[in-house]
């Protein structure tokens, strides 16, 4: 009865949510997108290739809805987007491959800053022992990231000597500058969406607090789950009733956020993948049968 008594009032709140902070939300998102896209280009353009921002942007989002929808999970997301990118832009394997390398290494100084804004949120948590129970859930939801980022590392296998290519199309440091800092622009919108979802509910949270939930959504994100599907919602509710929210409300505020990060993108997302794609594609990556080596032109 109880579980159902949280359901029944989580769907409540949901009703009562403020459309105008949703739809905030939603547009942040999308334009997170076109960054990456841009961000993406650039790298692409730095070692020779072209490709538009919105081909690179709608190869993002099928890549996407792949991490979402099939159990290969980031590997088959990059193939997808990689093969997305390769098939619709004047890019060969290797620059379409080595450029989504240097794409991910561009969040690196984001994600450091994103972990030191969050310490601030765990240093004023209240001291609580009801609150530091909700904490310890968040943390037990995000404890098998180290085990699927060992699955990610042996999956990485069939990619060997990447380095050593990698060394060979270095980025400029003005280009990876450029990319630094609209993966900073990312991960603000991951803060200000998440702030506008709490805000569809009338609940305020600080940028420290709300870059906390940030960093939990990411590290569940890593979780050998399909799409983090479990750990990140687990993580984000934890961490609502750590700063005090109440469950109802907490759960609330999970569903619209990850209708949009989950939901939306993956269905807009396979969409994309269906229409530059085809079947061909999805069959590629549900098999895991793309090139054995990706570097290759």
């Amino acid at each position: 009865m109880g579980i159902w008594h949280v359901i029944v009032e989580s769907a409540h709140r949901l009703a009562t949510a403020k459309p105008g902070y949703l739809l905030a939300a939603l547009g942040l998102y999308v334009a997170s997108l076109v960054i990456v896209g841009a961000r993406w280009r650039g790298f692409v353009r730095s070692i020779g290739g072209e490709v538009a921002v919105w081909r690179a942007s709608l190869a993002t989002l099928g890549g996407i809805a792949v991490n979402n929808l099939v159990p290969s999970g980031r590997i088959g997301g990059e193939a997808c987007r990689i093969a997305l990118v390769r098939k619709h832009g004047l890019v060969t394997w290797r620059q379409a491959t080595v450029s989504a390398v240097w794409d991910r290494l561009s969040q690196v100084p984001a994600i450091l800053i994103l972990s030191a804004t969050a310490v601030v949120a765990l240093r004023h948590l209240a001291v609580s022992w009801r609150q530091l129970a909700a904490f310890g859930a968040a943390v037990a939801a995000l404890a098998a990231v180290g085990f699927g980022i060992n699955r990610l590392r042996r999956s990485d296998s069939r990619l060997g000597g990447w380095r050593e290519r990698l060394a060979l199309d270095q980025a400029s440091l003005k280009v990876f500058a450029a990319a630094s800092g609209l993966s900073g622009l990312i991960f603000l919108q991951d803060v200000l969406r998440i702030s506008c979802a709490a805000l569809a509910f009338g609940v305020s949270l600080s940028i420290p607090q709300v870059a906390l939930l940030s960093l939990v959504s990411l590290l569940g994100s890593l979780a050998p789950s399909i799409g983090g599907l479990g750990p990140v919602e687990g993580g984000l509710v934890a961490g609502l009733m750590a700063f005090g929210v109440d469950l109802p409300t907490a759960a609330a505020i999970t569903a619209a956020e990850r209708l949009i990060s989950y939901g939306f993108s993956t269905s807009v997302g396979a969409a994309v993948v269906a229409w530059l794609g085809g079947r061909s594609l999805w069959t590629t990556v549900r098999r895991g049968s793309w090139s054995a080596d990706p570097l290759q032109p």
